[in-house]
Parts: C-alpha cells; structure tokens; sequence
C-alpha cells in the first residue's frame, strides 16, 4: 500500500495542507492549474487516498463489499444472493468481486472495492495470509473473512470443510467404492486444502491407499470436470470406480461425462459432490452431497454486517458450522450398508 500522503505532496509542491486536500477534491476555489499540478503531482508520487479515513469524515456509504474467489460455486452464488437482499431491506447496496482464485486479480478487486468506501467486508481469500488481505487492515474492525484465521484480530466464519472432505470419503469407502479419484480444487486455496486433508484423514481411517496419481487440483468448473474426467477414462478405460468432488459444480460435470462416454451413475461410476445446491434436483439419480451450511453462512454474515452498521458491535467475533452428509442414489451401495 502507497504511504505517500497529501502532506507528501504538499511539501513536494511547497504549498500548504488544505490547498492539496481541496485541488483533490476538486474545489473550484482552488484555480485550474493548481488542481492540474496537484494531480499530475499526485500520479507521479502513486498516490492513493486514505479511503478509511475518508469514509470516518463523511455519513457512510451505504455500501457493503463481498470479495469471493469461487463465485461459480453454486452455494456461494446462493449465499451471496441472500446477504444482498437482506441487507437491501436496510438501504445498503451489495458490490461484488471474483478473484477467481489469482492473488493478483484479488488485489486489485480489494483496491477498487476499498475505492468505494465500504462500511462492512466480507471476504473469501485464496489465502487469509497473503500479501492482499493486508490492504484491508484498516478496516479490520468491519471485516468478516469466511475461513479459518490464525493470529489475527478479526472476525471469521469457517465451514469444516476438512469434515466435508472426511464425510465424502468416508461415505464412499463405507459404501465399498474404494477406487476413486479425488476432484480437488486449486492448490494453496484454503477451503480445497483442507477438504483434501479431510479425504485423507478419511483413507487413513479405514486402511486404504490414496494414491497422489488419483488426485487432481482445478479450478471447480462443469466444463474443466467434465474434459478431465473424459479423457482419462478415454486413455485408460474403468479406471476408477468413483469420483469424490470439491464441489457439486464438478459432480455435474461427471454427470456429463458419464452420459457422453455411455456409463451410468452410479453401477459404472458413483458420485459425490460438496455444497447440496440445487441442481441435485436435475440429476439422474439425484446426487449424494456434502450439505453446506450456505443458508446459516448467510444468516450470519448478515447478521455481522447488521450489527456493525446498525448497533455499532466492532467486537471479534469467530463462527464455526459443520456440514453433513445428504444421502441420495448416486453412489453404488456395494456392501449394503450405508450408514
């Protein structure tokens, strides 16, 4: 972040405080030529307004900013779409971003997002420790990051989604489909890395092998599930038996490709899926899913932001939900029983 300020300019400039503050603003008291030289004086120096302190000056923006990384993710898209209805009820307007998954794109949304003097953040990071989350730190009393956060003074709420990982695998190994691939989101995303672990745990449970070659890190699309799956079984026909995904996005796209390569979910492939969105009830048989929490996600998000505009609690706050598994046909029972 730019430390340089308007005091910088003005002694660069030589001319005093308020004529700097006010040529920024566009006074029209300051002449034409002052404001040009300020701000060209301003560009050269990368300055960068303090928005925070501006926003403390004035009567608030009316603006709540939501920063997410996996926006596609049909939960998120559900969660998203009842924080900013609720809060629209208040007058607050919602502004969202997608990072999809670049560190770079995600600094960039959080500069242009903190261009818009939010009054509450609610943000996804690919990584709660980068370099990015660090242009929030002025606004950390009205930040909600959604994972875990070690260290830090500001509120989050995380989803287990090392249990969701757990849960999946679990099911399926109980199920007796131990031959699976692993559809696993990008690497060094939080919430991917730690579902993956949860496989793990779940493997080392019961005594079963995962072998690295079985798991594959992407971005959780229909389209980039759909051609990997798709290919590899082309190359190497029955190569697995299952397929547990990081999200119902993925599981769709086995869906697809099981279609297009004449196979049948589940007596040919079984499927599992994370987030219980809606498109279950457009599969055939309907997908078995992790259950996120999505709706308490949303009613706690609202409820922080509620809070922090309305009542004035900038206390840390920390939320933890657990998901569950949501039982339906897409995984082939080959031990009986399931439970």
């Amino acid at each position: 972040m730019s430390n340089v300020t308007i005091k910088s300019i003005a002694n660069r400039l030589g001319i005093s405080f308020s004529t700097v503050s006010k040529a920024l603003n566009g006074d029209p008291n300051v002449s034409e030529k002052t404001r040009e030289l300020v701000a060209k004086t301003a560009q050269e120096m990368h300055y960068t307004r303090n928005v925070f302190a501006q926003s403390l000056r004035q009567k608030g923006s009316k603006t709540v900013a939501i920063l997410l990384n996996d926006i596609d993710v049909p939960a998120y898209g559900e969660m998203v779409a009842a924080i900013s209805s609720e809060l629209a009820a208040y007058g607050y307007t919602t502004l969202i971003a997608d990072a999809r998954y670049s560190l770079d794109l995600e600094r960039s949304s959080i500069q242009t997002m903190l261009g818009w003097m939010p009054e509450a953040v609610i943000v996804s990071p690919a990584d709660p420790a980068s370099e990015s989350m660090k242009l929030l730190a002025p606004l950390s009393d009205r930040t909600l990051v959604l994972g875990s956060v070690e260290g830090a003074d500001v509120s989050s709420l995380e989803v287990d989604h090392r249990l969701a990982g757990f849960l999946s695998a679990e099911y399926m190994l109980k199920c007796g489909v131990k031959n699976n691939l692993i559809f696993g989101g990008p690497m060094g995303y939080q919430s991917s890395e730690l579902f993956l672990a949860g496989v793990k745990d779940a493997y080392t449970k019961y005594g079963v092998e995962l072998r690295d070659d079985a798991v594959y890190r992407f971005r959780p699309e229909i389209a980039a599930a759909h051609d990997l799956f798709c290919d590899l079984w082309r190359q190497q026909p029955g190569l697995c038996e299952g397929v547990i995904c990081f999200c119902d996005s993925m599981a769709l796209g086995i869906y697809k490709a099981a279609a297009e390569l004449g196979l049948t979910v589940p007596d040919d492939i079984s499927v599992i899926g994370y987030d219980d969105s809606p498109i279950h009830d457009f599969t055939a048989p309907p997908l078995t899913t992790i259950h996120m929490p999505k709706d308490l996600v949303a009613k706690n998000c609202t409820q922080y932001v509620l809070d922090l505009l309305l009542g004035g609690n900038t206390q840390t706050r920390t939320y933890l939900l657990r998901p569950f598994l949501h039982e339906r046909g897409s995984v082939r029972q080959t031990q009986g029983e399931s439970k």
